[in-house]
């Protein structure tokens, strides 16, 4: 299968080298109800491996936030920013009383460099995961709204932040 993304197991040698990196730099995260985790514009600093709780994940316009997804239990967030070193165009927000474990953005780059192998995969999955679950959603509910409020007579600015999709 020529072009095929690799898949790896704990019998690979180079997966476990991986994973083991991964594990001796995780640590240990809370984060409280109502909480924001990351706000729009943020520069994101850590990727977060949320154990048990609530996740919600939306936008701000003229400064009120509204929330399209909800993750529930054992998701990750952060993961797309830190690799990519892009901001976050998104509000994350902790809607229940949230635990789990995190990396550092700079431990994260070094093991993903380290591994450039593996790490080219975790490149493209993570890629792949946050368009079609998280950017492409939020996007499409966040177009809707602005062309609803865009049509309104009461409104005569709009202040969000654009994708560079949206432009």
């Amino acid at each position: 299968r020529h072009g095929a993304i690799p898949y790896y197991t704990w019998s690979d040698q180079i997966y476990r080298d991986f994973m083991m990196q991964i594990l001796q730099k995780l640590e240990p995260r809370l984060m409280a109800r109502n909480q924001m985790i990351f706000e729009e514009l943020d520069d994101i600093n850590e990727i977060i491996f949320v154990q048990k709780g609530q996740v919600d994940i939306g936008y701000e316009v003229n400064k009120k936030k509204k929330f399209v997804i909800r993750y529930i239990d054992k998701t990750l967030i952060g993961a797309f920013n830190c690799t990519f070193n892009i901001r976050a165009i998104f509000c994350y927000l902790a809607k229940t009383d949230c635990e789990g474990f995190m990396i550092r953005k700079v431990d994260w780059m070094q093991i993903l460099n380290d591994s450039p192998v593996i790490g080219e995969v975790v490149k493209s999955n993570v890629e792949k995961d946050y368009f079609a679950n998280i950017k492409d959603k939020v996007l499409a509910q966040k177009d809707k709204d602005l062309l609803r409020i865009t049509k309104r007579f009461d409104y005569q600015q709009i202040q969000t932040i654009l994708s560079k999709n949206i432009v």
